[in-house]
C-alpha cells in the first residue's frame, strides 16, 4: 500500500488520469461530443481535487463515481480503441484503491454490457480480477454480477476467453474466501459473545454472519445449486454451468479454506445438509453399473458411470474425509464404503484404479485411519470400515490374479501354473516370457499361476501421488496401463504397515517414557501436591489403558486381510525390492503385534516369514499346524463372507541351492531358492532385533533356521562360526555361488543371534532356553532314527550357555545327557563345549562354578571320547588361566580324580 500512497506514486496517479482523460478527450472530439466534454471536465475535477486536499487519495475516492464517469461514458461508446483506454484507466485506479462501492457498482454495470455485446472480453476480465482482488468495497449484488459475468464468459465460443474466464472464477471463488478468513482475524477477539445467539437462530438464516462471511456462504451454496442443475439464489443471470467445473470450485474451497466451515455453523451445515447429499446423489451410476451386466434383465437401463465427474466427485470425497472427518462422521461412513465397493470386479477398470488411488491417500494418514477404527470398528453395531478397507485391498489384489485385466473373465484361475502359461491370460503371460528370454533385464512383476502383472513405479513410499484423479482434462475414461492398479494396491498395503506401526511404535515409546517419570515421581516424598499427582497418574494409566485398546483394536482388524494379502504377493513376487519391502512390512507387523502381546497375529506372520524360508510343501509339523489354523479363518467385506486364495508356491526363482530335508527317512532333495534366502535373513533379523517380543514363538522360529542350516549343509567350524561342511552329507548338498557369498552374512548373524541373548529379560529368556531344550529332544529322537548329527541347538548351545552364565542364570537343563547321545551326535557337542571352555575363565566365584560345573558333570558318562575332551580341555585350563582360578580348582581337580583305572 506504500507504493501507492506515497508522494511521488500520488503525483504520478494524477499525471496519468490527466493524461488518460486528455487521450479520452481526443479520440472522442468528432464522434462522441458528450464523452470529450465529460473528459475534459474530469480533468477540472481531478486538478480541483489535487488542489484543495491534503490526503488527495481519500478525495478522489469520496469523488470518484464523477472521477469514473467519463470513463464509463467512453466504454460506453463500444469503440474498440476508447474502450481499451478506459478501460486502462479503469484498472489504474482500482490498483490505487481510489474507488468506493457507488463507483464499484457503477463499474460494474458497465462491465456487465461490454459483456453482453461481446466486447473486450478478456479485458473485461482482467478488470473484474483487479477490482475484486485490490480492495473489499464490492460486495452482495455487485459482487454476484462480477461472479456471473465472468462465469458466463467461461461459455463463450472462443477457448482463449473460456480458459481465461476458468482461471478467473477460479480466483475470484479464492478471494470470496480469503476475505472471510481476513474478516474471522480481524473479529477473532470479539467473536466470543454472539455465538449464543447462533443456537436459537434458524439454521438456514444467514443474518448472523459478517459481510465477508455471508458472501461466501451464498456463493457456495449457489455453487451446490449448480451442480445439482437446481437454479440459483444468489448468482442471478447464470445462463450454463457444467457439473465438471462446478465440483472442481467445490472441491479448491474445501481444500483450501477448511477453518471457515470447521468454524462456522452455517457452512457446516451446508456441509452437512448439500454437499454430502448432492455427493451421494451423483455417485449412484457408479453404485449400480455392473460391468458385463445384461441390461435386459433390469426394467430401466442403468446409467453409465463417466470417467469426469467420479473422479471429481472421489476428489471431493478425499477433501471431504480429510478436513471434516470430525464434523461428518456418518456421512464419512457412508463415503468409505461406497469406496470399498468400487474396488468391486464387475466395476468398470477405470473406476478401480480411481477408487484404489482413493484409498491410497487415505492410507498414507494413520491417524485419520485411527479415528476410522475409533468410530466405525469399535462401535457396537457400527460397519467395520477399517477392517473392510484393508479386506478389500487384499480381496482387490486378489482378483487381478483371478480375473486377466484384458476384460477376459472366461479364464479359469484353478489351472496350475506348469500348465496355466498357455491358456489363463495370455496376454499376461507374454511380457514375462519376453522379460525372461534372450538374456534380456527381467521387468520386476507378480507372477501367480500363469498371470503375469507388471510392479510400475507409481509413487514415492509415503506419499500418494495419483495418476487418473489429476485427469482433469480427460473426457473418456483413460486406458490403465497393465500393473497399474496392482501397484498402487501395493503401496497402500506398505504405506498402511508402515503408518500403522510408526504411529503405535512411537505411542508406545512415549507412553514407556510417561510411565517410567510417573514412576519416578510417585517414589519422590512430596506433601502438598500429593493427591494431585496421584490424580495425574491415574488419568495417564487411563489414557493409556484406552490408547492400547485402540492399537489392539486396529491391529485386530487389519492382520487377517493384511497377512491374505502380503503372503500372495511374497509368494507371486519375482523381484527382490518388491520381496524386502513385503518381508520388512511382515516382520514390523510381527514386532508390533509382539508389542501389544497379540499371540495369534504374531505368530500368523512369523509361520509365513517361516513358510516363504522354506521349500514349497516342505513338511515342518509346527509350521503345518499354524498354518491350519491360519486357513480355517474367513475374511468378510462390509458383511459379505470372502474367499482368500493361497499361496500356490510354483517358485519363479533362481534356485541357489540343493541339500537334503531334514526328516526322519530323507528322500530325495530339496531346493531353496534366492527367495528362500531372502526370508531366512528377515527372520534372522527378526530374531536378533525382536527376540525380546517372540515368546512362544522361538520354537517356530528355531525350528525353521534348524532346518535351513541342515538343508544348506552347515557346520560349526573352529570358534563356532557356521560353515558349510564338506560332502560328507552325501553329495545331495549343492551351494551356487550366489549364495555362497551369503554365507558369511547369514553365519555371522546365527552367531550374533545368541550373543545377544545376553540383553533378554527373564521371560523371554525362558521362552528361548524352552525352544532349545525342545529342539533338543526333537534332534536327538531323530539321531536314533538316522544316526546323523542335527540339531542347532548343539551348534549355538554353548555360546549361549556362556552368555547366561556371564548373567548368571543357571539352566542345569541345558546339558543334555551325554549319555544318550549317540557318538556321532557326541563328536559335534563335545568340540562345541570345548571351544566355548577353552575361553576366558572368568574370575568371579559364582560364574567360574557355573562355567566348570557342566564340565564336571561329564566325568559321569563312560564314552572314552568324552572323558578325552573333557581332560584336554582341563589341561588348556590349567595352562592358560591356572593361577587365577581359585574357587574353580576343586571342580578341576575332581575331574582328574575321577579317571578310574579302566579307562587307561
Amino acid at each position: 500500500m506504500s507504493g501507492t500512497s506515497s508522494p511521488e506514486a500520488v503525483k504520478k496517479l494524477l499525471e496519468n488520469m490527466q493524461g488518460d482523460l486528455r487521450g479520452l478527450s481526443l479520440e472522442c472530439r468528432k464522434k462522441f461530443p458528450p464523452v470529450k466534454e465529460a473528459a475534459e471536465s474530469g480533468i477540472i475535477k481531478v486538478k480541483t481535487i489535487a488542489a484543495r486536499n491534503s490526503d488527495i487519495l481519500a478525495a478522489l475516492k469520496e469523488n470518484s463515481s464523477e472521477v469514473v464517469q467519463p470513463f464509463l461514458m467512453g466504454c460506453g461508446t463500444k469503440e474498440p480503441k476508447i474502450t481499451q483506454l478506459c478501460l486502462a484507466a479503469i484498472q489504474r485506479l482500482m490498483s490505487h484503491e481510489v474507488v468506493s462501492e457507488a463507483a464499484a457498482g457503477n463499474i460494474i454495470n458497465m462491465l456487465w454490457q461490454l459483456m453482453e455485446n461481446s466486447l473486450e472480453e478478456l479485458k473485461l476480465l482482467q478488470t473484474v480480477l483487479v477490482l475484486l482482488t485490490t480492495n473489499t468495497v464490492v460486495h452482495d449484488e455487485a459482487l454476484s454480477k462480477a461472479i456471473v459475468l465472468c462465469f458466463r464468459l467461461h461459455f463463450t465460443k472462443d477457448n482463449i476467453t473460456n480458459n481465461t474466464a476458468a482461471a478467473t472464477v477460479r480466483q475470484v471463488v479464492t478471494v470470496v474466501f480469503e476475505r472471510v478468513v481476513a474478516e474471522d482475524e480481524r473479529y477473532k477477539d470479539i467473536i466470543d459473545q454472539p455465538v449464543a445467539v447462533q443456537g436459537n437462530s434458524n439454521r438456514r438464516s444467514v443474518s448472523t454472519l459478517k459481510p465477508c462471511a455471508k458472501d461466501a456462504y451464498m456463493l457456495f451454496q449457489d455453487l451446490c445449486q449448480l451442480v445439482n442443475a437446481d437454479a440459483p439464489y444468489w448468482l442471478v443471470g447464470m445462463t450454463e454451468m457444467t457439473r465438471t467445473f462446478g465440483l472442481e470450485l467445490l472441491e479448491s474451497v474445501l481444500n483450501d479454506f477448511p477453518q471457515v466451515f470447521l468454524q462456522h455453523q452455517e457452512f457446516s451445515f451446508l456441509l452437512k445438509e448439500r454437499v454430502c447429499p448432492l455427493v451421494i446423489k451423483l455417485f449412484s451410476p457408479n453404485i449400480k453399473f455392473r460391468q458385463g451386466s445384461s441390461t435386459s434383465s433390469s426394467p430401466a437401463p442403468v446409467e453409465k458411470p463417466y470417467f469426469p465427474i467420479c473422479m471429481r466427485l472421489l476428489r471431493v470425497v478425499s477433501v471431504l474425509i480429510k478436513q471434516f472427518y470430525s464434523l461428518l462422521v456418518t456421512e464419512c461412513e457412508i463415503f468409505l464404503s461406497l469406496l470399498v465397493k468400487f474396488l468391486d470386479a464387475d466395476k468398470p477398470q477405470w473406476l478401480r484404479a480411481v477408487a484404489v488411488e482413493s484409498i491410497h491417500r487415505l492410507c498414507v494418514q494413520p491417524q485419520l485411519l485411527r479415528s476410522f477404527c475409533q468410530s466405525y470398528d469399535m462401535k457396537q453395531h457400527s460397519t467395520k470400515v477399517f477392517r473392510d478397507i484393508v479386506n478389500a485391498l487384499g480381496s482387490f489384489i486378489q482378483s487381478l490374479f483371478l480375473v486377466p485385466s484384458t476384460g477376459n473373465t472366461s479364464a479359469t484361475p484353478s489351472q496350475t501354473g506348469s500348465n496355466a502359461s498357455g491358456n489363463t491370460g495370455s496376454a499376461q503371460t507374454s511380457p514375462g516370457v519376453l522379460g525372461m528370454g534372450g538374456g534380456a533385464t527381467v521387468l520386476p512383476a507378480f507372477e501367480y499361476r500363469g498371470t503375469w502383472i507388471p510392479i510400475l513405479n507409481v509413487t514415492v513410499q509415503g506419499s500418494a501421488k495419483a495418476t487418473y484423479l489429476e485427469m482433469l482434462d480427460k473426457v473418456e475414461p483413460p486406458t490403465i496401463p497393465e500393473g497399474y492398479a496392482m501397484s498402487v494396491a501395493f503401496h497402500c498395503l506398505l504405506d498402511l504397515v508402515r503408518g500403522i506401526t510408526t504411529m503405535i511404535e512411537g505411542e508406545l515409546g512415549e507412553a514407556d517414557t510417561v510411565s517410567q517419570t510417573t514412576t519416578e515421581t510417585t517414589s519422590l516424598p512430596a506433601q502438598s501436591s500429593e493427591q494431585q499427582d496421584l490424580q495425574s497418574v491415574s488419568d495417564q494409566s487411563e489414557k493409556e489403558l484406552v490408547s492400547r485398546t485402540v492399537w489392539e483394536e486396529m491391529v485386530n482388524a487389519c492382520w487377517c486381510g493384511l497377512l491374505a494379502a502380503l503372503s500372495l504377493l511374497l509368494d507371486a513376487s519375482t523381484d527382490e525390492a518388491a520381496t524386502e519391502n513385503i518381508l520388512k512390512a511382515e516382520l514390523t507387523m510381527a514386532a508390533l503385534c509382539g508389542r501389544l502381546g497379540l499371540v495369534t497375529s504374531r505368530d500368523a506372520f512369523i509361520t509365513a516369514i517361516c513358510k516363504g524360508s522354506l521349500p514349497p510343501h516342505y513338511a515342518l509339523t509346527v509350521l503345518n499346524s499354524t498354518t491350519a489354523a491360519l486357513s480355517s479363518k474367513s475374511y468378510s467385506i462390509q458383511g459379505q463372507n470372502v474367499q482368500m486364495i493361497s499361496p500356490s508356491s510354483e517358485s519363479h526363482q533362481q534356485v541357489v541351492a540343493v541339500g537334503q530335508p531334514l526328516a526322519l527317512q530323507p528322500q530325495g532333495t530339496v531346493m531353496l531358492t534366492s527367495k528362500n534366502i531372502q526370508c531366512m535373513r528377515t527372520l534372522l533379523n527378526l530374531a536378533h532385533c525382536h527376540g525380546a517380543v517372540l515368546g512362544t514363538s522361538w520354537q517356530l522360529v528355531l525350528a525353521t533356521l534348524q532346518h535351513l542350516v541342515w538343508i544348506l549343509g552347515l557346520k560349526p567350524g573352529v570358534g563356532g562360526a557356521l560353515k558349510p561342511g564338506r560332502a560328507v552329507e552325501g553329495p545331495s548338498t549343492v551351494l551356487t555361488t550366489a549364495v555362497m557369498t551369503d554365507l558369511p552374512v547369514i553365519s555371522n548373524i546365527l552367531s550374533r543371534l545368541f550373543e545377544s541373548s545376553q540383553y533378554l529379560d527373564d521371560v523371554s529368556l525362558h521362552h528361548l532356553i524352552n525352544a532349545l531344550c525342545s529342539l533338543s529332544l526333537e534332534a536327538m529322537d531323530m539321531a536314533y532314527g538316522n544316526n546323523k548329527s542335527i540339531s542347532i541347538s548343539f551348534k549355538v548351545l554353548p555360546y549361549f550357555l556362556l552368555n547366561l552364565s556371564c548373567q548368571g542364570v543357571v539352566r542345569k537343563e541345558k546339558t543334555p545327557s551325554a549319555d544318550s547321545i549317540k557318538h556321532s551326535l557326541r563328536e559335534e557337542f563335545v568340540p562345541c563345549l570345548w571351544n566355548c571352555l577353552s575361553g576366558q575363565i572368568p574370575s568371579i566365584m559364582k560364574l567360574q562354578l557355573l562355567l566348570l560345573n557342566p564340565l564336571k558333570e561329564l566325568s559321569n558318562i563312560s564314552h572314552p571320547d568324552i572323558r578325552i575332551k573333557q581332560l584336554e580341555c582341563v589341561l588348556q585350563i590349567l595352562q592358560s588361566q591356572g593361577d587365577s582360578l581359585g574357587p574353580g580348582w576343586p571342580l578341576v581337580l575332581g575331574v582328574m580324580g575321577a579317571i578310574r583305572s579302566d579307562q587307561g
